[in-house]
């Protein structure tokens, strides 16, 4: 079971923020000075009422940008989780290529977790599944890759990519119309 520090955090208290203010969010976690004490106090109010034995210390948590699928993302590296439901990452999957001048104009973010699930580790690594926040609800899109190995950011990625598909075509196809 999740510890709830960790739970807090990556399921509750991030995702909210992110999608209460948008534009101003994005804009604190592209500087990367902003980006660190934006997370390293959302990390504390997540452990805010419990008690010190549940804390989790932050080791680990950081932040990398990425392109998916022609999208922005914000890659979260969270501290190793010690039981399900708890996340190696999570990502804010930005649609717009700039972050919007004000709250109004800005789209929700998509948030997405590869989180540690039940079954045996191995050699490969230990097994996780891919989520989706979406307000309240909560979806699983399938097994995510092998967790604890180097490359495991970048298939999560991947299955990312996968799931959002290609940007649409933005442009107006130009329709000229011929008599014979």
């Amino acid at each position: 079971m999740a510890r709830l520090h960790s739970y807090n955090f990556t399921h509750v208290l991030l995702p909210q923020l992110a999608w209460r203010r948008p534009a101003s969010v994005r804009r604190e976690l592209s500087d990367p000075f902003l980006a660190r004490e934006l997370l390293h106090y959302v990390w504390d109010k997540a452990a805010e009422n419990l008690p010190a034995a549940d804390k989790v210390a932050p080791r680990g948590l950081r932040l990398s940008w990425h392109e998916v699928a022609g999208r922005a993302t914000a890659l979260f590296h969270l501290p190793p989780p010690q039981g399900t439901m708890e996340a190696y990452y999570s990502a804010l999957v930005y649609e717009e290529d700039e972050p919007a001048e004000t709250e109004a104009e800005e789209t929700r973010p998509r948030y997405f977790t590869l989180e540690a699930t039940l079954g045996l580790s191995s050699p490969a690594g230990c097994p996780t599944v891919v989520g989706e926040w979406a307000g309240e609800a909560h979806r699983h899109l399938g097994r995510g890759p092998a967790a604890g190995q180097p490359d495991t950011a970048a298939a999560f990625l991947a299955i990312l990519a996968a799931v959002l598909g290609p940007l649409p075509d933005t442009e107006v196809p130009f329709m000229h119309i011929v008599r014979s």
